[in-house]
């Protein structure tokens, strides 16, 4: 799990391209003529959401409230598979580096294939296309998100734009060795005095999108790849180098996709449990 950054287009320009990019149809000659109407509006509530992200204070946003008539039209704005979207999804998934990042960051799990909109559109229709209030998101984040997204005024979900993750390791994974099975139990623990509110956060994020449950039920995505990786090795290198070496690759590799990417939490913890190391020459 790591940061993205957000687009560094100006959000109501985009709208407005969405907007244009419509075309007159029959059966709804007046679409456009409607949205229109309403720009001077939508303009002013963009120019809150704008304050509010900088802030990191969208919790506060007030939904605007529009006729179904109205709320429709907005929701339409909305096509992921459009070209625009997709741009969109593109400038914000490739890095500084040219890399492109293809894995849901709201889990580490999932291929992207949608975007979350931060502050839901249905209730939040203004904001369906404005790109501050999308962020690339696998459909099952998103089915598990849905439209619960804050209690109480405190937000359910790390925004991955707004809230900096910390250096620090939060999660950490149990292992039990029995009759050749691993039993695995990841979990969140603050070890190092991350702020309260902040790891209060995490938690909720990690709780409501059923990450250290779905970590567990993909960990023979980690362990199998990681026994064939040393394996070779083993009459090769004295013991000690080879889990030296995965652990310098285990860290590197947490460099590219976090602190607390999931897969590399679990390769240190295998590599330094004595059951999985004896496994090997099995």
């Amino acid at each position: 799990m790591r940061n993205l950054d957000s687009t560094r287009r100006n959000s109501f320009d985009f709208h407005k391209l969405i907007v244009d990019s419509k075309k007159t149809t029959r059966i709804d000659p007046d679409y456009k003529t409607r949205l229109l109407a309403i720009e001077d509006e939508m303009e002013t509530l963009y120019n809150v959401y704008q304050i509010n992200f900088d802030r990191n204070i969208l919790e506060t946003t007030v939904a605007n409230v529009y006729p179904d008539n109205s709320k429709d039209d907005l929701l339409k704005l909305y096509n992921y598979k459009s070209k625009l979207i997709q741009t969109l999804k593109s400038e914000i998934t490739t890095t500084n580096t040219q890399r492109i990042i293809n894995t849901c960051q709201n889990c580490t799990l999932s291929e992207i294939n949608s975007f979350d909109h931060i502050l839901p559109k249905e209730e939040f229709s203004e904001f369906v296309v404005n790109p501050l209030n999308l962020f690339p998101s696998c459909t099952i984040c998103n089915s598990y998100k849905g439209r619960f997204w804050q209690e109480n005024g405190r937000r359910l979900y790390l925004n991955l734009y707004l809230d900096k993750l910390p250096d620090s390791q939060y999660l950490f994974v149990d292992i039990d060795y029995n009759n050749d099975t691993f039993g695995l139990r990841f979990y969140l623990e603050n070890r190092s005095e991350i702020n309260e509110n902040l790891f209060t956060l995490i938690e909720s994020h990690y709780s409501k999108l059923h990450l250290l449950e779905r970590f567990s039920r993909n960990s023979d995505k980690v362990i199998t790849p990681l026994q064939n990786k040393i394996r070779p090795y083993i009459h090769l290198l004295p013991m000690e180098k080879i889990i030296e070496m995965a652990i310098q690759t285990a860290n590197l590799n947490r460099n590219v996709f976090g602190m607390n990417y999931w897969e590399s939490i679990l390769e240190l913890a295998l590599i330094n449990n004595e059951n999985f190391i004896q496994s090997l020459s099995h």
